[in-house]
């Protein structure tokens, strides 16, 4: 397993690295890709539990709110209000049992994917030290979700939120936050970032990843999934690969405009 899971990260890693490199629109669609991937298999995890989202328009919305990051459109109230309306609307001809259940899941998981997914977008567009700061976000991301991988099967006794993710350490979740404060202060050093700043980003995009993982595991859970999915051989879904990526790069573009004021 643990090889698989190194071949698919050896395959991985470049076309995000080149992506981040020429950002722009590449960046958007690169983006686009891997949170419609995981829009589609969130819709079907919530298909196979009995329920019935509306996935078009939920992956509709969730491009929607990506290119409104992208070209500053400002209309995110306007785009959920408008998936709103229209989700309802064609639960009108539907009539579909729980409906209004399908209607919330489509609505959440729009905004679970397209609504953080945008921050990454937002990050890697800011006129100051965008590459970076990006860059910076996947190097300690990365880090920290393989500090957790090995501290916590290595380490591992005590169990960190059982009932939602039984295989989840303390000690793995320790180890993750000590890596990816290094890292983080680490890019600092060598991008030529404040390097306090790095530090202090480091420890909360291992912590706010620590809980987007944990959270994509409460969604899983609900819906009676093991995994999002099989595309990643090692990993599982694309949406098991970026969990912990979505509230890390909300993390992170929210620490640059409020306090490096970006």
């Amino acid at each position: 397993m643990l090889k698989i899971r190194f071949v698919s990260a050896f395959i991985m890693i470049p076309i995000v690295i080149v992506a981040t490199i020429l950002g722009d629109l590449p960046f958007l669609v690169f983006a686009l890709a891997g949170l419609l991937l995981s829009g589609w298999e969130y819709f079907a995890m919530a298909r196979h539990a009995g329920h019935h989202p509306q996935p078009i328009v939920g992956l509709a919305l969730i491009t929607l709110m990506l290119l409104d990051a992208h070209f500053r459109w400002n209309l995110l109230r306007e785009i959920v209000i408008g998936g709103g309306v229209v989700t309802m609307t064609l639960a009108l001809f539907r009539r579909a049992e729980g409906w209004i259940v399908g209607w919330a899941l489509t609505l959440v998981g729009a905004l679970y994917l397209g609504g953080t997914g945008a921050y990454a977008v937002l990050l890697r567009a800011s006129p100051n030290n965008g590459f970076w700061w990006t860059a910076t976000l996947f190097l300690t991301n990365w880090a920290s979700d393989a500090a957790a991988y090995f501290a916590g099967t290595r380490l591992g006794k005590h169990r960190f939120f059982p009932d939602v993710s039984p295989k989840k350490t303390r000690e793995g979740a320790i180890g993750s936050w000590i890596a990816s404060t290094i890292v983080g202060g680490l890019c600092a050093l060598v991008f030529g970032l404040p390097i306090l700043h790095g530090i202090v980003a480091g420890l909360g995009i291992g912590v706010a990843g620590a809980f987007g993982d944990l959270a994509e595991s409460l969604v899983k859970r609900q819906f009676g999934a093991k995994d999002s999915g099989n595309l990643i051989p090692g990993h599982g879904g694309m949406l098991d690969r970026i969990d912990s990526f979505l509230f890390a790069a909300v993390f992170m573009y929210l620490y640059l405009v409020w306090f490096v004021r970006v």
